[in-house]
C-alpha cells in the first residue's frame, strides 16, 4: 500500500463506526483504498466516473462501477467514503443530503478533502522551496499542470489560484453543508501538499519515504503556525 493510500486508511479507519460492515467510496481513483478496506473484511462498494480508474481497481479485486453521485443508488451503508472527491461534486447540498439518504441509522460520512482556499504566501513558498528541493536532488520529475504552473511562475499565489479556483467547492462550503445536514461535525486539519509530488517522484524506491517525510514536515510546521495545512477532513454521524 503505497504512503499516500496509508494516509488515508488510517484516517478512515479511526473513524468507521464499530460495526462497520458495508462502506461505499465515492471517487475510489484507481482502488487502492478500496481493496484494502475490503482485505479487512468490509463489503466495500467502490464508484467513480472514469472508466480506467475502474479498470484498475477492479484488477485489484474491488466491486468498483462507473457512476456519478449524487445518482448512484445501491441501498444503505454503515460509512460513506468521500475520498477527495467532494470538492467537484455538484450540486453539493444534494450530494451530502443523498449521503445521509445511503447511509443507515449511526452511519458516518466520513470526508477526506482540501482547503485550496486556504493557501498563503508563506504557506507557498514552502511547498514551491521543498518541491525544488526535490527537483534538485533529483527525487522529482515535475510532471502535471500544478506543479509545472506553480514552479514556471514568480507570481506563486496567482498560480494556485488560476489552477484551483475553477467551479470547486472550499472546504468552508463543505464544512458548513454537512452541519446543516447532519449538525455536530468532527473536523481535522492533515497533511495534503504532499500529495501534489505523489505521481512525480522519480526514484521509486524512496517513494515512500520522501513523501512521509514530505507529510510530517507539513504537520509539523502547521502545527507550530508557521504554515497552514491544506488537508481537511470531516466525520458527521446519521441520528439514530
Amino acid at each position: 500500500m503505497r504512503f499516500e493510500t496509508r494516509y488515508t486508511y488510517d484516517f478512515i479507519k479511526q473513524f468507521l463506526p464499530s460495526e462497520c460492515r458495508r462502506i461505499l467510496e465515492v471517487g475510489c481513483g484507481t482502488g487502492e483504498l478500496a481493496a484494502r478496506l475490503s482485505e479487512d473484511g468490509h463489503a466495500v462498494v467502490a464508484i467513480d466516473s472514469d472508466p480506467e480508474s475502474i479498470a484498475a481497481a477492479r484488477s485489484l479485486g474491488a466491486d468498483a462501477h462507473v457512476a456519478t453521485w449524487p445518482d448512484f443508488d445501491k441501498g444503505c451503508f454503515d460509512a460513506v467514503l468521500f475520498t477527495r472527491s467532494l470538492h467537484h461534486i455538484h450540486p453539493l447540498d444534494e450530494s451530502i443530503k443523498h449521503a445521509t439518504n445511503s447511509l443507515v441509522e449511526g452511519g458516518r460520512v466520513i470526508v477526506e478533502d482540501f482547503a485550496y482556499e486556504s493557501a498563503d504566501e508563506k504557506t507557498l513558498r514552502w511547498f514551491t522551496s521543498t518541491l525544488r528541493l526535490l527537483e534538485t536532488t533529483g527525487s522529482l520529475a515535475v510532471s502535471g499542470e500544478v506543479l509545472k504552473t506553480i514552479l514556471s511562475k514568480t507570481a506563486t499565489m496567482k498560480a494556485w489560484r488560476e489552477n484551483h479556483e475553477s467551479d470547486l467547492h472550499t472546504a468552508a462550503e463543505i464544512d458548513a453543508q454537512l452541519e446543516n445536514v447532519f449538525g455536530p461535525v468532527i473536523r481535522e486539519q492533515a497533511a495534503y501538499y504532499f500529495r501534489y509530488a505523489a505521481s512525480a517522484i522519480s526514484t521509486t524506491e524512496k517513494r515512500d519515504a520522501i513523501l512521509q517525510a514530505f507529510a510530517k514536515q507539513e504537520e509539523a510546521l502547521s502545527t507550530q503556525g508557521s504554515i497552514v495545512a491544506l488537508g481537511r477532513r470531516f466525520v458527521s454521524e446519521r441520528a439514530r
